[in-house]
């Protein structure tokens, strides 16, 4: 059965809701015939071709590691169509499990490589082996080197499977057992091998160097590990020690190492100049919250970044060195999710020049009748702030994809549910005349529909994926709404001397008053005029209205009394309020928290409460050295029944209450936590540079605060540590039409979350547009 045909492609049969609950809006969904482009024109761009090892094993115990390839530009652009095969290189060996009349045949259970120092088409491959028939027969990783053949032109050019020869490279010292780990590195010019000396006990982390001179692995360094790291028998045959690595600028080698079982030490840096190995320092309090490095990971220089991925994230880790000469590295930052398949597969990394990575995820555990596994390969620059003329160290906060595509992988002759697969390596590599090669092929362009059949989609999720979808600001209304969820949403307009109360029904995810006049439920006059006759409409609006229950509360700047509309009884009532006679006070900002009516003034020290008897009642608080200092108080929004956040239009700085404790503390970006860490300085809780920008009623949601921008909408996320709260970078979330709509003339609230599809739905004002 081919891959495409939905019948037995369990594949296909993926739900594709979990692009939109696992990646964010930035991560287009894809799948075989549908693919997503963002990239500029790449006529004249240099291509990279990018080698894919997978190791297959079948229940008798053979073994295949077949070499697979694909091109790509430094644009982003992925060669070949949607859902077609990668171009099959060769197969590099086959182990057997059965018996000869020499010794037992060697099965192979893992395989590693790196380019060869010469950064042209060779490989070096460390082929860990086991002798099934003689397990007592103990060697290390056996080191092959793999040529493959030019791509155009001389001996083999018609073939096009490209393995021009694989010979034996100098053996790894004895002392390294097979069953600890190692892997080739290439940097600086020179093949790189580190592993750890002994399972129990004290351990040395080692530093081998293929001399190829003197044709042998020479040690050059080395560094003790106490008593206390040293490994289970569990965890040792549960995981690797050494879990991944990455070259920082071609000279520095980060190895990182599994923390759970090398709790002191989790990552050393290795100088290929000095041939030196330093433990690098991290946060002690929170070595739990490193990841490791999962095979190989990327170094981007112009993001002074180390990316890697972990699951179906991608994360990134910063180097950096003291003026004491110490390697230290701060916690990692999640970036974002490429892929929303975890359980079924795992991926790797690549660098292709310039900003452009791409990561290729492959279904090696998931049960499935095709002919071929799946491949969804995805390129992407990481977008972030600072870095390049700035000065400011490079903070990232997202992806931008270029190009993400799905693909097939040949594992014949079996079946890939006849056998077990391991996703060994994904290299890129240089071919001369590619661009030749390509352009002789015609550049065959990649598919990109913006359809998915019907069939191919399950009914959970069919009414979800709406064509145009694949880009996050396209948004298209369908007659049969995605979300089916019902609400009553109230508008209040001002206009003139007075202010109306408007009703709209949500009724299946749709505006019920499409196409229709609104009728007022109620109209106050909310005009006031000074003793000297002056029109305060000439003035900002002096009245704020909050939501509570069953009633609207509109609350005038000065004046003392507020209008009380009932929403079921149709009544408004004017009731006169009683501020403190030891402050004229004019209200800036109501809002109601937990059914409790809240007002701000122009301090953050001026907290008052609406009392039953209609009473201001000033709440006490502290938390921040300058509560006095006037401030513009430009939106809000509820975080909990106990706190709520103001945001200062002056200073685009947000202050957080926490009503149960009237304290106040300043949310500070998390970009700052992140280069205080790198910078080993502690932030002040008072600090604040520019937090972020609330316009009006905000509504916060899944951790994340929404609110109105020029054209849009902005989205925050919220992270809190300890007594500390930190907002993340702003993402825009642009509407799609053309027509151009003004923050400070719009109003947001949220209708509500899709239970079957955790999709948010936002209701948005202005003026006499919905």
């Amino acid at each position: 059965m081919a891959a495409g045909d939905d019948g037995g492609c369990t594949f296909n049969q993926q739900c594709f809701c979990r692009w939109r609950s696992r990646c964010s809006p930035r991560v287009p969904l894809v799948a075989p015939g549908r693919d997503y482009e963002f990239m500029p024109a790449d006529a004249a761009a240099a291509w990279s071709s990018v080698l894919v090892g997978v190791l297959s094993m079948t229940s008798a115990g053979n073994t295949l590691l077949r070499l697979h390839r694909f091109h790509a530009a430094r644009s982003g652009r992925v060669l070949g169509r949607s859902g077609g095969a990668l171009e099959i290189v060769g197969d590099v060996f086959a182990g057997h499990g059965g018996t000869d009349d020499d010794a037992a045949a060697a099965h192979v259970s893992g395989v590693t490589a790196t380019p060869g120092p010469d950064g042209g088409r060779s490989f070096c491959l460390f082929i860990k082996e086991t002798r099934l028939a003689d397990l007592k027969r103990i060697a290390p990783p056996r080191p092959l080197q793999l040529r493959l053949e030019d791509l155009a032109g001389g001996a083999g050019a018609g073939d096009r499977r490209g393995i021009a020869a694989v010979s034996p490279l100098p053996d790894l010292p004895p002392e390294l057992e097979s069953f600890m780990p190692t892997r080739p590195i290439a940097a600086a010019g020179d093949l790189w091998a580190p592993y750890l000396t002994k399972h129990y006990g004290p351990s040395r982390l080692v530093m081998l160097r293929l001399d190829s001179d003197a044709g042998a692995w020479a040690e050059v360094a080395a560094a003790d590990l106490p008593e206390k790291t040293r490994l289970s028998r569990g965890c040792l045959l549960a995981g690797r020690v050494l879990h991944g690595y990455a070259v920082v600028g071609g000279g520095t080698i980060l190895l990182s190492l599994l923390p759970s079982l090398q709790p002191d030490h989790l990552f050393f840096a290795f100088d290929c100049a000095t041939r030196t190995l330093a433990a690098v320092a991290t946060t002690e309090a929170m070595k739990f919250r490193y990841t490791p490095i999962h095979g190989r990971g990327v170094y981007v220089e112009e993001d002074d970044t180390i990316y890697f991925l972990s699951g179906i994230f991608l994360r990134a880790y910063k180097l950096c060195r003291d003026h004491q000469g110490e390697y230290r590295m701060a916690l990692p930052t999640k970036v974002d999710s490429l892929c929303p398949f975890g359980a079924e597969g795992y991926g790797f990394l690549t660098h292709l020049g310039d900003r452009v990575m791409c990561a290729a995820w492959i279904s090696v555990d998931l049960p499935c009748n095709c002919d071929a596994m799946h491949v969804v390969i995805t390129t992407f620059r990481v977008d972030g702030n600072g870095g390049g003329s700035s000065g400011e160290p490079f903070v990232p906060t997202g992806v931008q994809i270029l190009h993400s595509t799905c693909r097939q992988l040949d594992v014949s002759p079996g079946k890939p549910i006849e056998s077990s697969f391991e996703f060994c390596f994904l290299q890129e590599y240089e071919e001369s005349n590619l661009e030749t090669t390509i352009a002789l092929k015609g550049m065959e362009a990649a598919t990109s529909s913006t359809f998915v059949e019907p069939f191919t989609i399950l009914a959970c999720c069919r009414s979800k994926i709406l064509n145009g979808l694949v880009h996050s600001r396209s948004i298209m209304l369908y007659n049969d709404s995605a979300i089916q969820m019902n609400k009553v949403v109230y508008i209040v307009c001002q206009v003139a001397s007075r202010s109306s109360v408007f009703k709209i029904d949500i009724l299946d995810g749709r505006l019920a008053c499409h196409d229709k006049a609104l009728t007022p439920l109620c109209t106050m006059g909310t005009l006031r005029y000074d003793d000297d006759g002056s029109d305060l409409m000439n003035q900002p609006l002096p009245w704020h209205f909050v939501h509570s229950g069953e009633y609207i509360y509109a609350v005038p700047r000065l004046e003392s009394e507020v209008f009380e509309f009932n929403l079921h009884q149709g009544t408004l009532n004017v009731v006169p309020e009683k501020r403190p006679v030891d402050a004229k006070i004019s209200i800036a900002l109501v809002l109601e928290v937990a059914g409790r009516i809240i007002a701000l003034s122009d301090t953050l020290q001026s907290v008052y409460y609406l009392s039953r008897t209609y009473k201001w009642m000033h709440c006490c608080t502290y938390g921040l050295p300058d509560l006095e200092r006037k401030v513009t108080l430009s939106g809000f929004v509820v975080l909990s029944n106990n706190s709520f956040m103001v945001s200062d239009a002056d200073t685009s700085c947000c202050f957080l209450l926490d009503l149960q404790m009237g304290r106040w503390s300043a949310v500070l970006p998390f970009e700052e936590r992140i280069r205080s860490l790198q910078c080993g300085m502690e932030l002040l809780p008072s600090s604040c540079s520019g937090t972020g920008f609330l316009s009006g009623k905000s509504v916060f949601v899944d951790g994340f605060i929404y609110t109105c921008i020029d054209e849009g909408i902005a989205a925050y996320e919220v992270i809190e540590e300890g007594d500390r709260y930190y907002l993340g970078n702003q993402i825009d979330l642009k509407f799609s039409w053309h027509i151009y709509w003004e923050s400070d003339r719009m109003c947001l609230d949220c209708v509500g979350k899709d239970k079957t599809s955790s999709a948010i739905t936002l209701c948005v004002v202005q003026a006499n547009i919905i």
